[in-house]
């Protein structure tokens, strides 16, 4: 079994911690960052068996996905698989296939072109709840990672005038949502069917609305003491998708949960220190378990 791992930098935690778990088993393997030195033939393959491809799709460039599927097409195995990873790295496409699914989501949308105030206000027009913050919103670009990009308005006055200057500036990739009053976010991160690792997430500051691992405090939850509530996320999400592994995004209110997000590129550096699991290694295991059956 060859490995390829494809991303920005070999020197990124999960792409370095990949390469280093695929050494450790002799197995052969290399990385490549393809939009540095990639092209594209007809009768494009690749060497490797198994390739991981560890790019987020921030770029808005699916290259990466265009030379998997020829590679997979040459029979080569895609982690995670292209047509789910295409619509699980845009927020858009991502909350089109939630909102099929039998889970509470935050209300979206989404606009284009230059909406007069009266049918913006009709648009941005989120059912009231004790779960939302009243006239709060956030905008999230339809590919950001790690909170990047995310912007806060307090107010349609403020949302109005930011979605204006993005009108504006020509760029309009993005969506929109009711500001969530999250007490704690739960990461959980799987293989298969099983949950190998979960960590809680709760904000350093307290006006923090953006609960990433780097702005949070994150503490260790084993698997087995997963409420029935935060499990049955997981299961509706196996059900409906044939990801090889994932992580799962959730807010807690004081009476619900929400679906975040789905992640079919999720990193492991902050769930392999914080709950002391070797991501990379049941990776490579599950991939080589999967070839000998």
């Amino acid at each position: 079994m060859k490995v390829l791992v494809i991303s920005q930098n070999s020197q990124l935690y999960s792409s370095s911690r990949l390469l280093q778990e695929a050494k450790q088993l002799d197995l052969p393997c290399r990385h490549v960052n393809i939009y540095e030195t990639g092209h594209w033939s007809e009768l494009e393959s690749s060497d490797a068996s198994v390739v991981f491809n560890r790019y987020s799709g921030i770029k808005y460039d699916d290259f990466d996905l265009q030379l998997c599927q020829s590679w997979k097409n040459q029979g080569a195995l895609i982690l995670n698989p292209v047509d789910e990873t295409l619509t699980f790295r845009d927020k858009l496409s991502s909350h089109i296939f939630m909102n099929n699914l039998e889970v509470a989501c935050s209300p979206t949308r989404a606009i284009r072109g230059d909406i007069p105030i009266e049918l913006l206000e009709d648009i941005i027009n989120f059912p009231k709840s004790d779960c939302f913050y009243e006239d709060e919103y956030i905008i999230k670009p339809t590919r950001s990672n790690k909170g990047y990009g995310i912007s806060l308005c307090r107010g349609f006055d403020s949302l109005q005038s930011q979605l204006e200057s993005y009108y504006y500036l020509k760029d309009q990739r993005f969506i929109i949502q009711p500001r969530i009053k999250g007490i704690r976010e739960y990461r959980l991160f799987f293989v298969g069917q099983n949950i190998v690792g979960a960590f809680e997430k709760n904000g350093i500051h307290q006006n923090e609305f953006r609960l990433n691992a780097n702005r949070s405090e994150c503490f260790k939850i084993e698997p087995r003491d997963l409420s029935e509530g935060i499990l049955s996320f997981f299961h509706e999400i196996r059900r409906n998708t044939n990801l090889f592994y994932g992580g799962i995004d959730l807010i807690e209110t004081n009476d619900n949960l929400f679906l975040l997000e789905v992640n079919p590129c999720p990193g492991f550096e902050t769930l392999e220190k914080v709950c002391e699991v070797n991501v990379a290694k049941e990776l490579i295991d599950h991939v080589r378990n999967s070839f000998s059956n």
